[in-house]
């Protein structure tokens, strides 16, 4: 047995050798996938409050750093077509009885790490939307409900000490139950805009409206 095992040693070491470097492969790519991971920003959109139109719209940086909200975006499905208007200025939390967001003045603004933006309720939201598209006054859930059948809500940000755009969206159906408008995402996830054709596209449209 000795005499095998002295005869095989070089064979062995050489199988040895390769086997820790497969263990060590494999850890360092557990490693680089926990890294990235870490480094990867994430946006989370949800509702709270509810799920009539009246909840209010949270925003919730998951990253593990700040990211700056550049610019939101309403993307609205509604009889005529397709709209998309630009709602950071936020004229709807301003008027709003209950004004929330950065110094009730813009939806712009800082967001730490773990921590949650309140973007205003749903209703305002899509009301002062319309109001900028058709320059009308929509009022009412009931308007609201006939005028739009799905909406998207984009995010646009810049992560941290990265010098690249970042965003997120999700999108939400507007549905009746028990006689009222109420809200229902029509995605299980944020979906985060991770492409980088995607992201010179957000730039461009960002770059149109400075």
């Amino acid at each position: 047995m000795y005499e095998w095992l002295a005869n095989k040693a070089t064979l062995i070491s050489a199988f040895a050798s390769i086997g820790m470097l497969a263990i060590w492969s494999v850890y360092l790519h557990i490693f680089w996938r926990s890294h990235q991971r870490r480094r990867t920003p994430k946006l989370l959109i949800n509702w709270g409050e509810g799920r009539e139109l009246s909840a209010r719209c949270f925003v919730t940086n998951m990253s593990e750093g700040a990211v700056f909200i550049q610019s939101v975006i309403a993307d609205l499905e509604t009889p005529s077509g397709h709209h998309r208007i630009f709602i950071s200025d936020a004229e709807d939390l301003r008027n709003s009885k209950t004004p929330s967001g950065w110094t009730h003045m813009t939806r712009q603004g800082p967001v730490g790490p773990g921590k949650l933006v309140d973007m205003g309720s749903f209703e305002g939201i899509l009301e002062y939307a319309l109001h900028e598209k058709t320059g009308e006054k929509i009022l009412g859930e009931s308007s609201l409900s006939r005028g739009i059948h799905q909406f998207e809500i984009t995010i646009i940000g810049m992560y941290g000490s990265e010098d690249i755009l970042i965003g997120a969206s999700r999108r939400f159906e507007i549905v009746h139950a028990r006689g009222k408008a109420c809200l229902r995402s029509a995605t299980v996830e944020t979906r985060q805009i991770v492409s980088a054709r995607e992201r010179k596209r957000l730039a461009k449209e960002l770059a149109k409206q400075l």
